[in-house]
């Protein structure tokens, strides 16, 4: 059980104000010192914001469509000579605006793969802007020896509303957990029936909170071209080991947890789930995670060049601290034991720093790993609630 810092829960549920009563993450008291090596695992031309990695030690990149980067093949294997190999390849990672998007890659915004080697991805589809139905906007399995396609999911508009934008997903034997960044929500997809549903859509730990705003590398506020705030809501996505516990935050935190068995339960009312809500720790803002074997949360921060790991026992470590690491984003831990980290330098994007805005990335894009010290997990696998293996 986390050491949970505790905050009024009346405040927030009728208010919508965020009484929070612990330092932000980047000052927590008595924060452990540590340090690890980095690696290079390899150089890109092209932005990677995710990583994936299959047991036989195959590595996949997720290459999202964000401004500039329009033509990269969205999803792609690094060969060992480290050049990319377009994956599943042919018409899927090829599209482009007027090109039809259903097996296409449209807007790939992560890769994971889990237990059995298959590779899925969020794709947000085309962008139809902030009242819109983004066209194409689905969930895909793919089988990473031969490329086929395993699965495609879309969601009905009660499930994916106009304005919603899927971002990150986890599993547990028969289900999809993914966060909808674009307006707040968490969606559970049972992947047996087909059949999903939309939680804590009006919850206020879905939601970023106004004036919470993300400050990255020189002060940079993360800003759209028109100079508003870039609204980030629920993002980061964990399932603790024994697949009891969602967690998740919006970019600017803070972090939140979540019975799974409740966002299960069509008869649960909102309002009773969102009773079941627990302040887990005022973490600052991340842009991505990842949990171990004994339930180690891994935090990318955002506005500090480092990894922190937030132990079940509420005790905090920096894990690696580096000026390599500006916007580490979604990372893996291999079977190895060895912590895989991408760094798209979001935060260097000239669209996320408004009006004006200049291009501060520094080519080539590259992905570090570093071995887990001997006191944290393990690769964490699929929570199985049944007891069965996920099904294909």
């Amino acid at each position: 059980m986390l050491n949970r810092r505790h905050f009024c829960r009346a405040s927030v549920l009728a208010t919508g104000a965020f009484a929070l009563v612990a330092n932000p993450l980047a000052k927590a008291a008595g924060l452990i010192k540590a340090g690890q090596p980095l690696t290079e695992v390899a150089r890109l031309d092209w932005l990677c914001n995710a990583v994936a990695l299959t047991s036989t030690g195959q590595l996949f990149v997720g290459l999202p469509r964000w401004p500039g980067f329009e033509k990269t093949p969205s999803i792609a294997q690094v060969l060992p000579d480290g050049s990319l190999k377009p994956f599943p390849g042919g018409d899927w990672n090829a599209w482009a605006p007027g090109k039809p998007g259903a097996k296409a890659l449209v807007k790939i915004n992560t890769i994971h793969i889990f237990d059995d080697d298959t590779l899925w991805a969020i794709d947000q589809g085309e962008d139809a802007g902030p009242q819109g139905i983004n066209p194409d906007q689905k969930i895909l399995q793919f089988d990473t020896r031969t490329g086929a396609l395993l699965r495609s999911i879309s969601l009905p508009p009660k499930v994916l509303p106009a304005g919603a934008n899927l971002n990150d997903l986890r599993l547990d034997s028969e289900h999809a957990y993914i966060t909808d960044s674009g307006l707040g929500a968490i969606i559970v997809v049972n992947l047996d029936t087909g059949v999903s549903i939309r939680r804590l859509a009006d919850h206020p730990s879905t939601k970023m909170i106004p004036g919470r705003r993300p400050v990255g590398e020189g002060g940079q506020v993360l800003l759209m071209p028109d100079g508003t705030d870039h609204q980030v809501h629920s993002d980061p996505i964990e399932i603790s080991p024994d697949g009891q516990w969602l967690y998740y935050q919006a970019l600017s935190g803070p972090l939140w947890r979540v019975p799974t068995r409740g966002l299960r339960d069509h008869q649960m009312s909102e309002k009773a789930l969102g009773e079941w809500v627990e302040f887990v720790y005022d973490t600052g803002p991340l842009t991505g995670t990842a949990i171990d074997s004994a339930g180690n949360l891994y935090l990318a921060e955002y506005d500090k060049p480092r990894v922190t790991v937030l132990s079940p026992d509420g005790a905090l470590r920096v894990v690696v601290e580096d000026p390599l690491l500006w916007n580490p984003d979604a990372m893996i831990i291999s079977d190895k034991r060895e912590l895989y980290i991408p760094v798209p330098q979001s935060a260097r994007m000239a669209a996320n720093r408004g009006p004006g805005g200049k291009n501060a990335l520094q080519l080539p894009f590259k992905i570090y790993k570093l071995q887990l010290p001997a006191t944290l997990g393990t690769r964490e696998k699929v929570p199985a609630l049944t007891g069965t293996a996920l099904r294909v």
